[in-house]
């Protein structure tokens, strides 16, 4: 039964457990704007629609050639433990390249520009980087599901180190950009020096002999320790650099690229949520209720959120009302400042067959300013305008199949989010209509 109360400011106090914090969340009058004052007399409000909602897993996610690179280990309290390994190519910087008669390397180090990173950065993370076993297929490596074998006992270098994505870096005398160095040893310099001269005649002709590396993290066993640290590619940065000499000659150097010109993909293991909390691991192995309580999502092919609107119809009669605002409120309930939330969040369609549409929903065309979905630091919530989307709802215009909250840019970003239920104790989630009686 519909609940009509005066024109008033509501107030969204958000859940405190945890790693929970209280805030308030004001719904702004928009449709009153539309109106002339004589008719806001006439003007309701409810709350009560009923709004289904849990989390399911989400699908794999498009990892070929990106412009960023996402390596590390992290141990969520709440969703376990995530992995990204990152495989690519590495590819000669010119033609016909030439060593000499009898190369003998020196030292060499792989650079890779920080772009940014999610997690712990204060504990130590261990890198390695292994030659790939295989050669990369784009036609088969191109999802993060996807895995490639690397040879673990050959590895050309590793490194421990706290991440500092935002702290200059000092080598070769001098300071310079954020970036990681990680020193590489003679088992890939040997190996890129005994290449013959048809190998090092073109870029491709290297990658069939020289297969790629893998980037690979220490598994991170601690909960709330660890990070997903992102580097840029798309750079000539991006690379490894080749110190060495002939008999007789002075020191020269090689860079070999490691960037957007390679093929690459990332792989990315949430460890089937083996390690998340009951109330996660029950929810996506289907006990539903759960999402009365407490939601999830997470990027890099995680966690999404179904939604659902099972009763609007019954709720809201378009023959006897005027729809003139419907905004979805969502409270932030996990307030870490180690796993923050993302800076933004979507919705989309839902497909006949449960698939996540690639499209945006009517109100999202509006644009960001109108749709929002962006997260109040102030309140610690999210809000999207939905009023078209309702009103297609309520005349039959679009299926009723529900939407998928994401995390947008999956394959890029690897923030999490827990949202307050559909019944949680003091915040639930709510979709707040504004409407005009008709006469």
């Amino acid at each position: 039964m519909k609940r009509l109360i005066p024109l008033r400011q509501l107030v969204l106090v958000a859940l405190v457990s945890l790693v929970i914090a209280s805030c308030t969340k004001e719904i702004t009058p928009i449709g009153t704007k539309l109106l002339d004052p004589g008719e806001l007399l006439s003007m309701g409000y409810t709350d009560t629609v009923q709004i289904r909602a849990y989390s399911i897993p989400d699908d794999s996610v498009y990892t070929l050639n990106l412009s960023y690179a996402q390596v590390g280990s992290l141990y969520d309290p709440i969703f376990g433990r995530t992995d990204a390994k990152f495989y690519s190519e590495v590819i000669t910087s010119l033609t016909s390249t030439r060593f000499g008669t009898s190369p003998v390397f020196d030292s060499a180090y792989l650079y890779l520009p920080y772009k940014t990173s999610y997690g712990d950065t204060i504990s130590n993370t261990t890198f390695h980087v292994y030659h790939l076993a295989e050669s990369l297929l784009d036609s088969i490596h191109s999802y993060s599901n996807r895995t490639i074998a690397y040879e673990e006992n050959n590895q050309f270098g590793s490194i421990t180190f706290q991440p500092r994505p935002h702290d200059s870096s000092y080598y070769n005398g001098a300071k310079q950009a954020p970036t990681l160095r990680i020193p590489m040893n003679s088992n890939f310099g040997n190996l890129v020096l005994a290449a013959d001269t048809t190998s090092l005649n073109t870029a491709s002709a290297f990658a069939a002999y020289f297969k790629g590396i893998s980037i690979v993290a220490d598994r991170q066993n601690t909960s709330g320790k660890g990070c997903i640290v992102s580097f840029n590619l798309a750079t000539t940065s991006s690379c490894i650099k080749m110190y060495y000499h002939n008999p007789g000659d002075t020191v020269k150097t090689y860079t070999f690229y490691v960037n957007s010109d390679c093929s690459h993909f990332q792989n990315y293991d949430h460890n089937g949520y083996a390690e998340a909390i009951p109330q996660l691991k029950d929810q996506i192995e289907g006990n539903t209720s759960l999402g009365q309580q407490f939601l999830f999502a997470q990027g890099m092919g995680g966690l999404k959120i179904k939604i659902e609107f099972p009763y609007l119809k019954q709720s809201f009669d378009p023959s006897t009302m005027v729809l003139n605002d419907a905004q979805l409120v969502l409270g932030n309930t996990s307030l870490s400042d180690v796993f923050t939330p993302p800076a933004y969040i979507s919705l989309r369609g839902v497909g006949e067959k449960g698939t996540t549409s690639p499209y945006s929903i009517v109100d999202e065309d509006e644009g960001s300013g109108y749709f929002d979905g962006i997260y109040n630091e102030g309140l610690k919530s999210y809000r999207f305008r939905l009023t078209r989307y309702i009103q297609q709802l309520l005349l039959g215009q679009v299926n009723n199949n529900g939407l998928h909250l994401i995390i947008p840019s999956s394959g890029l970003n690897g923030a999490r989010l827990v949202l307050n239920g559909t019944a949680s104790g003091q915040s639930d989630m709510k979709l707040y209509l504004r409407y005009t009686k008709l006469n």
